[in-house]
């Protein structure tokens, strides 16, 4: 009898154990399989350094990002492809494209993970691997300086226009390069996430061909952050000119502020 107590103490106790660690087995993979998961939603510009950003991620950065937003004005137009009686080639010019398209790409390059993209899109460029030692020297420190920019104070937004169709991309560019902060600063506003629309301070359009313009906005307002960890969003407003029969409008760009945490703070 008690040899059969003890064997049935053991049968028990060799069940317990096996289950045991049975539940362990499930819990280590479930842990495990969260961890990967983890580790996988987090983005790259937060698991990897930006020297090791490939081409394809750092378009992604510059192009689709908490940082950089895209906002296309679309226009079909039915016009024939032929110069009308007049000898306007607008309708022309317009015709060739079945779907005529405008739009801003909006970046914010006060925003550290922006200018380490621009960086690496350079390295990738100039082939940086292959470089002479000195010339790597080189890069690096003209890469240090402009990483080391001090936005402690301002805001930077980037601006890049463009369109498919040629007359409209030469009146857009003829109406940016002809801007100035004080013709541009009671349309031209950096919305705060208390919903208080910020003058620019500066604006700076490209010289030559470029199709971009540069807008500084004061980072603080009464001595208050424009933004926190709290709020949902900032918002970019400019207006849009009039092009060919298309009238001006409101270009709104938001950037998301939950989407721009890095180790617990609000980057932009």
């Amino acid at each position: 009898m008690p040899l059969k107590k003890t064997a049935l103490a053991a049968t028990r106790g060799a069940d317990f154990f096996g289950v045991s660690a049975m539940k362990w087995r499930i819990l280590y993979c479930l842990s495990l399989a969260w961890l990967v998961a983890a580790a996988q939603s987090k983005d790259f510009w937060v698991t990897k350094e930006y020297r090791q950003w490939n081409d394809k991620e750092v378009k992604r950065l510059l192009e689709n990002s908490p940082w950089a937003q895209d906002y296309t004005l679309n226009r079909a137009y039915i016009e024939p492809l032929q110069t009308s009686p007049t000898g306007d080639t607008r309708a022309a010019e317009r015709g060739r494209e079945s779907n005529t398209k405008m739009g801003y790409q909006a970046q914010l390059r006060s925003a550290l993970p922006i200018r380490q993209a621009l960086v690496r899109r350079q390295m990738i460029a100039e082939k940086y691997e292959q470089m002479p030692p000195e010339k790597q020297r080189e890069f690096d420190e003209r890469s240090a300086q402009f990483l080391a920019a001090n936005f402690a104070e301002t805001v930077m937004a980037h601006v890049i226009y463009y369109s498919n169709v040629p007359v409209d991309d030469r009146e857009l560019a003829r109406y940016w390069h002809t801007q100035t902060v004080e013709t541009i600063k009671n349309s031209t506003f950096l919305i705060g996430a208390g919903g208080q629309k910020i003058q620019p301070l500066r604006y700076t359009p490209a010289t030559g061909a470029g199709r971009e313009f540069q807008l500084v906005f004061p980072r603080q307002i009464n001595g208050q952050p424009i933004a926190g960890p709290k709020d949902k969003s900032l918002r970019l407003e400019f207006k849009h000119p009039r092009t060919g029969d298309q009238n001006e409008q409101r270009v709104l760009v938001e950037f998301k502020l939950d989407k721009m945490m890095i180790n617990n703070a609000v980057v932009y």
